[in-house]
């Protein structure tokens, strides 16, 4: 996961974390990119909105059990305390609807436990390096099995999105669902990078869908879309010679890379793009339908 381009991390990191029960504490990062991350504990909400008045902190950590409505109105309050503030929340809870509405109430990113060693750290150091980050992802659906956000063409945005995305519940086996993950990354890239221009003010839309048989993104850039057969800089368009697209990007003035899609196509099952080429769809199929 790459940090946000320009951004700079503070000499001391101050994190205030929130209820944390025993199995988070060994994992809370100590230094992030060689800073020194201050951690202080509270219990409870009033706690917690009290150090916010009167102290800045750059990340939160919310630690709950299944989310309810008190989820919620803890982040409300964390938030009224403290606009600024970052508030990474873990949580049990694995219900799609669950991480729609932490994300309705702006919670920064999400971790569902069992948490995965490194992974916190790896949310932190990104939430630190975050700027003007509070319209780049907006909830538009979050129905049960499917939810759907607008995300502004930023990279930054994109990794979070990638994080947070990558924590979705599902029954896909865990390399299974990495793959898909990793797929999602690079056409969510792509779609940026060139769909979007990395221009923020433009949007990519993101449906993530589960199904019985499967689970599935479907990406939408702003862009005039493309023909497979004519991407000279890509990789998958030279099947005989993966490299020589890499000579088309450097006269294109194109940063290294091109093989987004060829490596989306060998982690999914399916992927399919529309006619006019600005939408995509990642399908993996669960194991027993195969």
């Amino acid at each position: 996961m790459n940090r946000p381009a320009n951004a700079e991390l503070n000499a001391t990191v101050r994190m205030l974390v929130v209820n944390a029960r025993e199995d988070l504490i060994p994992i809370l990062p100590q230094n992030i990119c060689h800073a020194q991350v201050n951690v202080e504990h509270v219990r409870g909400v009033n706690q917690a909105c009290e150090r916010l008045k009167q102290e800045t902190f750059e990340v939160v950590i919310a630690d709950i059990d299944i989310p309810t409505t008190g989820s919620v109105d803890l982040l409300r309050s964390l938030y009224d305390a403290s606009p600024e503030a970052k508030v990474i929340v873990v949580s049990s809870g694995r219900s799609p609807s669950v991480m729609a509405d932490l994300l309705r109430e702006r919670a920064y990113s999400i971790l569902l436990r069992p948490v995965v060693v490194g992974r916190l750290a790896e949310v932190v150091e990104h939430a630190i390096a975050s700027r003007d980050w509070r319209d780049d992802i907006r909830i538009i659906s979050g129905a049960p099995s499917w939810i759907q956000v607008e995300i502004r063409c930023k990279l930054s945005a994109a990794e979070r999105a990638v994080l947070i995305f990558r924590e979705s519940p599902g029954s896909l086996e865990s390399q299974e669902h990495d793959e898909l993950t990793t797929a999602f990354r690079e056409m969510l890239m792509n779609a940026i990078e060139h769909g979007g221009r990395s221009d923020p003010n433009q949007s990519i839309f993101v449906s993530m869908v589960w199904s019985k048989r499967s689970l599935m993104f479907y990406i939408r850039d702003p862009g005039e879309g493309f023909s497979m057969q004519h991407l000279p800089h890509a990789a998958i368009s030279n099947p005989d010679g993966v490299m020589e697209h890499a000579e088309v990007r450097e006269q294109k003035g194109i940063r290294p890379g091109g093989f987004g899609i060829l490596l989306a196509r060998n982690l999914v099952d399916e992927l399919i793009y529309s006619e006019r080429g600005n939408e995509v769809i990642l399908i993996k199929y669960r194991q027993q339908y195969r």
